[in-house]
């Protein structure tokens, strides 16, 4: 079992629908994005991704890095990498060096593209309900609370917390009924790397993510 999977108890039976989740939104280019730009991009960008499994079900399912592809070309481009790694990391983000954190964030993405990867194969006509907006945790951040239905879990609030980059929402955060997926990774980077450095994290990391991309 990777040392990483995910907890039981309440929330993570969201993780289903987290592969709506950090579809963070890409936005053309503009000095001061707006909230409707960040509820319009949530909306439409899930819809893409659940569109476009949809249309290659049959090559997913024949090749399962298919799937991997999927995730890793349209929603990995749209994350704060580098806040999230700053977040997930936490104290241990200033211990670690230039390279180190380069490599992290690397083999991170690639662990979310494994982790989003699986509850994305098993959508079928969920839809995504946009709520509306409140204020993050600094000026220029936002959180965009939605819901999800139609699927086995019924009706799950997904919040995402957004940050603009060069004029561009991108997500660095998704909480589903109300559990962090930056505070929940951050537990257990942090028992590992307490075991066994930073280093020991990320080689753990990259020989779990070889062992699916190969």
């Amino acid at each position: 079992m990777s040392l990483f999977s995910r907890r039981s108890g309440a929330g993570w039976p969201g993780l289903a629908v987290i592969g709506l989740l950090l579809t963070s939104l890409a936005m053309t280019a503009r000095a001061e994005p707006s909230e409707a730009d960040a509820c319009e991009l949530v909306e439409s960008t899930a819809k893409a991704v659940i569109a476009e499994i949809r249309d290659n079900r049959d090559a997913v399912e024949a090749e399962p890095k298919t799937l991997l592809e999927i995730v890793d070309r349209l929603l990995l481009p749209h994350v704060d990498s580098e806040r999230m790694t700053r977040l997930v990391l936490g104290r241990y983000y200033r211990q670690a060096s230039a390279a180190e954190r380069e490599q992290f964030t690397e083999e991170f993405q690639r662990l979310l593209v494994r982790t989003y990867a699986g509850p994305l194969s098993e959508l079928g006509d969920q839809e995504i309900r946009i709520i509306g907006t409140k204020p993050g945790g600094a000026d220029d951040e936002l959180v965009v609370e939605s819901e999800v239905s139609g699927g086995d879990l019924g009706t799950v609030p997904v919040a995402y917390r957004m940050a603009p980059v060069d004029g561009a929402w991108k997500s660095y955060d998704v909480m589903v009924d109300g559990i962090s997926l930056v505070n929940n990774y951050r537990g257990s980077f942090a028992q590992k790397i307490q075991r066994d450095g930073i280093d020991g994290l990320i080689r753990t990391l990259r020989e779990q993510n070889e062992d699916v991309w190969g």
